[in-house]
């Protein structure tokens, strides 16, 4: 997951959190510089969309300081998965880092998922954002839409995303050739002759999606699995 988030960050420059210094001068006169924590309003907000058990959310969160909505079914206990999950895998200086932090306040993760966290418990269609008003307003301020493998969620990501104008990767896992017979796409066959064909495999619906706009790009990621991301900048 990290390497998806670092690509993440790469590739989509909105997902930078602008940082501030604020200036104190020291008992010796010395003047010095520190990070200061970027209000809400200003932090680019995540929708992860068929989020599963929330590590990509919980990454976005606490390691990069972003806000996240999750869209999916299932609750989803984020602080849990990024305790038991994401802690653990992250390099020794960061977790005695948020360790010290802990100290200060043991109600440090808690507080920075209420202010930064939100699920909402329900499947992702076609219509969703044009059904839930709530939805549709945080779509029309987000950064960014997001599925990490979401499944039956992917298409309807995409077609969100191009009509709201906003930029979104998915990175599509299962096809469900039966449950979306209407997919089609033209292929050329061996004598050049093209028809167009039921989408049926992994990389056609890959070709399916990227269809859909022509500033659509591929990338592949480097992980194992299924590993193609395909995105949009949000530039017409």
């Amino acid at each position: 997951m990290k390497y998806f988030i670092n690509w993440l960050l790469q590739t989509f420059p909105q997902l930078h959190v602008p940082r501030t210094q604020s200036q104190d001068i020291q008992p010796d006169g010395t003047l010095l510089q520190q990070p200061m924590e970027t209000p809400l309003e200003s932090t680019p907000l995540v929708i992860d969309i068929a989020g599963g058990k929330g590590e990509l959310a919980a990454r976005l969160i606490v390691c990069q300081r972003l806000r996240v909505v999750m869209i999916d079914p299932r609750e989803s206990n984020v602080p849990l998965c990024f305790e038991k999950t994401v802690l653990p895998k992250l390099p020794a200086v960061w977790r005695c880092r948020f360790q010290r932090r802990q100290q200060e306040d043991a109600q440090i993760l808690e507080k920075t998922f209420q202010e930064r966290f939100q699920q909402y418990q329900m499947y992702f269609q076609d219509d969703t954002a044009a059904t839930h008003p709530k939805v549709e307003a945080l779509i029309q301020k987000a950064a960014l839409l997001v599925g990490m493998h979401a499944d039956g969620a992917t298409e309807a990501i995409v077609d969100t995303a191009l009509r709201y104008k906003k930029p979104f990767c998915v990175v599509p896992c299962c096809v469900f050739p039966t449950l979306f017979h209407t997919r089609t796409i033209r292929v050329r066959d061996e004598e050049g002759t093209e028809r167009e064909v039921p989408v049926r495999s992994y990389e056609q619906f890959c070709q399916y999606l990227m269809n859909k706009h022509p500033r659509i790009q591929q990338s592949i990621l480097p992980f194992d699995g299924r590993n193609v991301a395909i995105w949009w900048d949000g530039t017409s």
